[in-house]
């Protein structure tokens, strides 16, 4: 692994704990069928995050 994927893959990792923090304090995240703005953009960054570093992975 190089030293840009680990980058890559703690960005992943790290946007994964802040969407995950966010929604177990949240009572919006927390409900079925409610909407979070805040966690719908946490949630975007980590799956973008985990997209880039599985982009760079391949490469």
């Amino acid at each position: 692994m190089t030293s840009s994927q680990s980058a890559t893959d703690l960005f992943a990792d790290e946007a994964w704990r802040a969407a995950i923090e966010h929604a177990a304090g949240c009572p919006a995240c927390r409900t079925p069928g409610a909407g979070c703005e805040i966690g719908e953009r946490l949630l975007h960054a980590y799956e973008e995050a985990t997209r880039q570093a599985r982009a760079d992975g391949a490469g």
